[in-house]
């Protein structure tokens, strides 16, 4: 994952070369809004799209909302997801009309809190949970959603809607669960 914001365009860019190169993996953006986003890349096609508890075109649509964000791409390892999509070709022009438009109101007003209202025992629980159900972008989700002040029930319920896995959703909230117990 980068560290940096970078403007979504820039994301765009490493997405189009990614599918040049017939890439197989998982994309993973967070965005500045503490939104997670997942491209799933099989010989350079798109063949799954997640951002903001919404699958496949209506989470492409969705994207258009993204100003900046930082991205890690996770080589190999793909569990075949496909879904019914348009061309990788109309995605990457999808995306790249709404990284060239002006940031939505969401991203531009959304500044992460500098309180953290959880304990380090209860965000410990939280990330390694999210970590158990999703892998290691779960470091950079949390890193996001944990700054927030928020109480921990609305905590919990924004990781799991940051799940494209309604099953996984589920497991992450019953670990919670249980390790706070």
């Amino acid at each position: 994952m980068t560290q940096d914001y970078i403007p979504f365009a820039q994301i765009v860019i490493e997405i189009g070369r990614l599918c040049k190169q017939r890439s197989t993996g998982t994309l993973f953006i967070a965005t500045k809004a503490n939104r997670s986003a997942q491209l799933v890349l099989d010989k350079g096609e798109i063949v799954f799209i997640f951002f903001s508890s919404k699958r496949g075109e209506e989470a492409l649509a969705l994207m258009s909302e993204i100003h900046d964000g930082r991205f890690r791409f996770q080589e190999g390892g793909v569990i075949p997801r496909r879904m019914a999509l348009p061309s990788t070709e109309a995605i990457l022009k999808t995306l790249k009309g709404g990284a060239a438009g002006a940031p939505s109101s969401g991203e531009s007003r959304n500044k992460s809190q500098a309180v953290i209202g959880l304990t380090g025992e209860q965000q410990e629980i939280l990330q390694s949970s999210l970590a158990e159900c999703i892998g290691p972008m779960a470091a950079i989700i949390c890193e996001d959603h944990l700054s927030s002040s928020r109480p921990f029930a609305e905590i919990v319920d924004a990781l799991a809607a940051e799940i494209p896995s309604p099953g996984q959703a589920k497991k992450f909230r019953e670990l919670v669960s249980a390790r706070l117990e």
